[in-house]
């Protein structure tokens, strides 16, 4: 597994955390750095992954919920919800992450925690923020 991937990956779990409601960013962000036996590198992306998201998660949410079809975003499994805020914020924020890249990562991870339904659903959504302008 790469860098990004695995940082992804553990980001993903930190905005569980967040989603959660238990942990606050501080604690989700030093938790990140005791509990993960991941290189600096991945600790590092992660970090700037849920420093960005949570707080755009607002603006984020408002571009995953006009794109959702029959859904409401507070109804989405909360892995889901990550890994679309995650790809947003990237595809939005980031500007060193193709757009499809970022749609890619998320499909794939979806995949692997929530299965092939997940990751077309993922794959739908994020394609049409992705083609919004």
């Amino acid at each position: 597994m790469g860098v990004r991937r695995e940082a992804r990956e553990a980001a993903l779990t930190c905005l569980y955390q967040l989603d959660l409601g238990v942990e606050d960013l501080p604690s989700v962000l030093a938790l990140l750095g005791k509990e993960r036996k991941a290189s600096a590198k991945v600790r590092g992306f992660a970090a700037s992954l849920v420093e960005g998201v949570w707080p755009h998660r607002e603006e984020v949410d408002r571009l995953i919920a006009a794109h959702l079809q029959n859904w409401k975003l507070e109804r989405l499994t909360r892995t889901d919800r990550g890994l679309l805020r995650m790809a947003v914020y990237e595809m939005k924020f980031d500007t060193g992450v193709p757009g499809k890249v970022a749609i890619n990562e998320a499909v794939e991870i979806g995949k692997k925690f929530g299965g092939e339904e997940s990751g077309r659903f993922l794959n739908g959504v994020l394609d049409a923020v992705y083609h919004c302008a």
